[in-house]
């Protein structure tokens, strides 16, 4: 078990020192703690909150929910877009759409009870 020490500084403290520092001073500070050579500059994050395993496991969540089954590209997708409309559309359009769409207030739709497998009546 690493024994811990409570500093009587802060660590902000010690930044503000290693920050004053000499070149010559922070290789002697290496040379006496030489586990700070082997530490990370950043800390790895959990793959988790990578953007793109976030988008792989939402991916996975919609498949499940869909019994596996993909969206056909005939499906109506997003107000009078089919699915494959929809990702026909260049990124410009896209974005003006989703602007459009965020602007809507939510609590202002009306909220319709339906069955999980209607279809919008055409």
């Amino acid at each position: 078990m690493e024994a811990r020490f409570a500093l009587p500084v802060s660590i902000e403290q010690v930044a503000v020192v290693i920050k004053q520092m000499s070149r010559s001073d922070r290789e002697r500070l290496l040379d006496l703690a030489p586990e700070l050579r082997q530490m990370p500059l950043y800390a790895a994050r959990p793959q988790e909150d990578s953007g793109l395993a976030v988008v792989e496991r939402m991916r996975g969540e919609v498949r499940r929910a869909l019994g596996g089954q993909l969206l056909s590209l005939s499906e109506p997708f997003l107000g009078d877009l089919t699915l494959g409309q929809y990702l026909e559309l260049p990124d410009g359009e896209c974005g003006r759409l989703w602007d459009a769409w965020a602007e809507i207030e939510l609590e202002e739709l009306e909220e319709l009870d339906v069955h999980l497998d209607a279809v919008p009546a055409r």
